[in-house]
């Protein structure tokens, strides 16, 4: 099948600004800036392109015109608070007038925050919870010795990670000793499975980012061979 020119001519774009990223290897140049501005411009005016169409458009304009023609005002003018308070942000780069975006700016941070907290407790802190604790998952699924054994680590490593970041006035007594103890001994282990983490998060990073960097060598050497008849 033979290739248009269309497809001839997008292959060549994409692999001269494959080059322009790469020359940043060789220090900041205006090539690498080139390249970098212009990925910036077509996210923004994607992502424009794209609230408009799945937010404004979907969610806003054609619900109000609905609601208007079928006479529910009270939708109406639910949505219609909606454009106001989105439109007020408008107001936030002027400094005259900017303090009328602030009403929308809170009511989105407060929102936020909500969401954030309620998803880290129902989403990441429960489960995990519960995931350290269900030693009979590991049993069933490595068996005895191996379940109870990884049970373990899990319980005393979580433990111990919560216990190194303890914060604690120096009191004195038998008492504050032994917490003291307990503290450099079981958080110190917990240090140790920080930086375990760390360095497979790190790892596996890097896996990824080399898989990508060799997926753009890939496509440069077959863009080559393609224009050149290779």
């Amino acid at each position: 099948m033979e290739t248009s020119l269309l497809d001839i001519t997008g292959t060549l774009v994409a692999a001269i600004l494959t080059l322009f990223v790469f020359s940043y290897l060789l220090g900041d140049n205006v090539l690498y800036r080139f390249a970098e501005h212009l990925f910036v411009g077509v996210a923004v005016g994607y992502a424009m392109v794209v609230a408009f169409h799945t937010v404004l458009s979907s969610k806003l304009m054609m619900p109000m015109i609905e609601a208007m023609t079928d006479g529910n005002w009270g939708r109406v003018l639910l949505l219609g608070i909606s454009l106001i308070m989105g439109l007020l942000l408008l107001t936030k780069p002027f400094k005259t007038i900017s303090w009328l975006g602030s009403l929308s700016v809170a009511f989105l941070v407060g929102v936020g925050a909500a969401l954030a907290i309620g998803g880290a407790m129902l989403g990441t802190l429960l489960p995990q919870v519960d995931a350290t604790a269900n030693v009979s998952y590991y049993v069933t699924r490595y068996g005895s010795v191996l379940g109870w054994l990884s049970g373990a680590v899990v319980l005393i490593g979580t433990i111990g990670v919560l216990i190194h970041f303890h914060f604690g006035s120096g009191e004195e007594g038998p008492v504050a000793r032994l917490r003291a103890g307990l503290v450099r001994t079981w958080g110190g282990l917990g240090r140790w499975f920080i930086l375990i983490a760390f360095a497979a998060i790190l790892a596996t990073t890097f896996m990824s980012r080399l898989s990508f960097l060799a997926g753009r060598i890939q496509f440069l050497v077959d863009s080559a061979r393609g224009l050149l008849g290779g």
